[in-house]
């Protein structure tokens, strides 16, 4: 009966540009309606709503998928004869938007966050699922006083598995026998919203640690930054390097290293297609490894779900992403940079398991 009824909303089609659509069920008191409110320039957080777009099948017989801007959301909810009508939202983007939102009856909310941020204080009666290592004392103080039902995972929701990987295009990539990718850290936003700056100190430290590994092993990189490597105004924008990018690649021209023979660098760029996975498709295939930076709890959960990482530190880091580094590294799940995963750590490596399932399962529940 569903196939009949159904209508699939391709996920990664225009999110914020004033685009919405609306799906009414007539008659199927069971479906389910859920509307995706979400900042689509975020990768991360776009991930976070693409793993319960994923598992939508495998937990409700008959639901819609539906992307939507904050202005029309309201309106949309109201025409909706759905059983259930859900909104999922995301990141800080998400507080801000539920912040703004007048009291809706009889629709379920899932906010997903690889943090706690200070206005989820604000929020209340809805669901949250976050890492675990967030959940301290006081998260659990406010979630009973706020009604906010927690739902813990073990890192932050993805859609990465190593199936996503195979048809992967790497004809970018000339160095085809690399084993090792890189990730060129970024600033983080802080719970309170604030800023830590991942700084040209912290690329040149990673940058001589890279050139010492290099030199000590022969194994080629594959290196890539992201969108906060270098945050600023007109950074990845255009085809100029950021001042980060710039001084670690710099670091290793002076030692000696070459591009397109010790290693290859790939510059991210919105509105175009990030290297990323063409690199993790590469080094896998090589059975190599990542470096990642500490402060990006969606890289490492995305990276550990297919091949072993190395997690370096740097300034950007706040408290709550050490404290998932932390408990990666006392589990033996990841190694800390500059040591490497040694063979027996390769050896014992299982990929952590996607969450998304336990999580809309206890959501919809």
């Amino acid at each position: 009966m569903f196939k009949k009824f159904a209508l699939f909303f391709v996920f990664g089609a225009t999110v914020l540009s004033g685009f919405y659509w609306y799906v009414n069920f007539k008659n199927l008191s069971s479906a389910v309606s859920v509307y995706a409110v979400f900042d689509q320039s975020k990768v991360g957080e776009a991930n976070m709503i693409g793993a319960i777009y994923q598992v939508l099948p495998k937990v409700c017989d008959t639901w819609s998928f539906v992307t939507m801007t904050p202005q029309h959301i309201e309106s949309s909810l109201a025409q909706d004869k759905a059983g259930t009508r859900v909104i999922i939202t995301a990141g800080q983007f998400g507080v801000k938007f539920l912040k703004s939102l007048t009291p809706l009856k009889r629709v379920k909310v899932l906010l997903c966050t690889h943090q706690w941020f200070d206005g989820i204080k604000n929020l209340h009666d809805i669901f949250i699922a976050m890492p675990e290592h967030v959940i301290d004392a006081d998260v659990q103080k406010i979630a009973q006083q706020q009604n906010l039902t927690l739902i813990p995972t073990q890192g932050v929701l993805h859609t990465m598995s190593a199936e996503a990987l195979a048809d992967e295009d790497i004809s970018a990539i000339h160095l085809t026998d690399a084993k090792i990718g890189l990730i060129l850290g970024g600033d983080a936003e802080t719970p309170a919203g604030a800023w830590q700056v991942f700084s040209i100190e912290n690329a040149r430290k990673l940058a001589s640690e890279v050139v010492e590994f290099q030199k000590r092993t022969g194994d080629k990189l594959l290196i890539t930054n992201g969108p906060r490597t270098g945050r600023s105004v007109t950074a990845h924008k255009t085809e100029e390097l950021d001042v980060i990018s710039t001084a670690f690649l710099r670091m290793l021209h002076e030692a000696g290293l070459k591009q397109g023979t010790d290693f290859e660098f790939f510059n991210f760029q919105f509105g175009k297609p990030s290297a990323l996975k063409a690199v993790m498709k590469i080094v896998l295939n090589n059975k190599g490894f990542m470096i990642v930076p500490g402060e990006s709890t969606s890289s490492i959960s995305e990276i550990l779900a297919v091949m072993p990482a190395s997690i370096y530190e740097h300034d950007a880091m706040n408290e709550q992403h050490r404290a998932f580094v932390e408990k990666l590294t006392r589990s033996h799940s990841a190694a800390l940079w500059p040591l490497v995963p040694d063979s027996a750590l390769m050896k014992a490596y299982a990929p952590l398991p996607s969450e998304a399932v336990n999580v809309v399962a206890a959501f919809l529940k």
